[in-house]
């Protein structure tokens, strides 16, 4: 592999003296300095997007994100038996002990950039439909395996500790489904109603993963394999999901991540609908269903299914909290 990484680095013009693997990520030492080479499986296409949002960060002069290096031909991605490698400095992190969540640092952060690059755009009939038609396409298809794995499991004379605890919040999964529907519901009418829609640079992952405590005191964003033009609602439903389970977090917490986000980019009532459909959803619930179907440790997901029930049920309380109290509010604020 080695050799590989090598063969690689040449196009950085770098010749390695040490390489370590660390999961997906290589750290080379070189005598110009030590960096990070990514493997990814980003497309061309993804790729692309990826570079428009580095570069554009650059232009706005945003620097709490570590950047993507260029080839010596100038190429910010290279693509290899269907795999994509991309090279960075190396940041030396440390455990982060402040006062603040993570999460709340990185509202500040990706309120920030939401900020600098918002833009409004019209919206269509035509083009909220398309919309909210692929989403609710999606949620129908993933409710339907959780009703798929439901009625399997109650046919079965003896329950595992997983099915016996789905089943018993199964009514749960449908109730959060329909209120997320509802919310959605109540998203596109009050788009459709104003004609326009926000538009903001995302980063697509938002997680603890992503967001690096350096040696310096900096925190920098990286990965944005899955960056895109989308609503600030994704980003900040993606920061909650992943946000959940590092805590036992209260209304209060995940309250101060808005608020620090909201100092710069008030969201809209369209947007806290929307927010608010993404995380009532029991999507989290779908994805460890599909890995117990495919055979994941009993234990380990028995637990995170418990974990991501009792995450949704705080949601459930959370919600009312960032939604309009009255659709006359509604009206007046959107």
């Amino acid at each position: 592999m080695n050799a590989f990484i090598e063969a690689l680095l040449y196009y950085y013009d770098l010749m390695p003296t040490a390489i370590e693997q660390k999961g997906k990520i290589y750290r080379v030492e070189t005598e110009q300095g030590v960096f990070a080479l990514k493997e990814s499986s980003m497309d061309p296409v993804q790729a692309e997007e990826c570079i428009h949002a580095v570069r554009k960060l650059t232009r706005l002069k945003y620097q709490s994100f570590v950047p993507i290096m260029p080839t010596k031909f100038g190429e910010h991605s290279l693509f290899i038996s269907g795999k994509s490698y991309y090279l960075m400095p190396w940041i030396e992190t440390q455990t982060y002990q402040g006062r603040q969540s993570i999460e709340e640092i990185m509202a500040d952060s990706i309120g920030t950039i939401h900020r600098m690059t918002v833009k409004s755009q019209t919206a269509t009939k035509e083009v909220i439909d398309q919309s909210c038609e692929r989403l609710l396409s999606r949620w129908e298809m993933h409710s339907l395996e959780l009703a798929r794995f439901a009625d399997e499991a109650e046919m079965k004379p003896y329950l595992s500790p997983f099915e016996l605890s789905f089943l018993t919040h199964f009514k749960m999964f449908e109730q959060l489904a329909d209120e997320a529907t509802t919310h959605l519901e109540k998203w596109y009418k009050t788009t459709v109603d104003k004609g326009s829609y926000r538009s903001v640079l995302t980063h697509g992952r938002l997680s603890r993963s992503h967001f690096l405590h350096a040696t310096n005191g900096q925190h920098l964003f990286i990965n944005f394999e899955r960056a895109s033009l989308d609503t600030p609602a994704r980003d900040l439903a993606t920061l909650c999901r992943h946000g959940f389970p590092h805590s036992l977090w209260d209304e209060d917490e995940v309250l101060r991540w808005f608020a620090r986000y909201e100092q710069h980019l008030p969201l809209i009532n369209a947007e806290k609908y929307l927010v608010s459909a993404y995380l009532l959803f029991p999507e989290p619930i779908y994805y460890t269903m599909m890995n117990y179907r495919q055979g994941g440790n009993e234990l380990e997901l028995t637990q995170k299914l418990e974990k991501r029930i009792y995450a949704l049920r705080k949601v459930q309380r959370f919600v009312p909290k960032i939604v309009p109290q009255d659709e006359e509010q509604a009206s007046n604020q959107s």
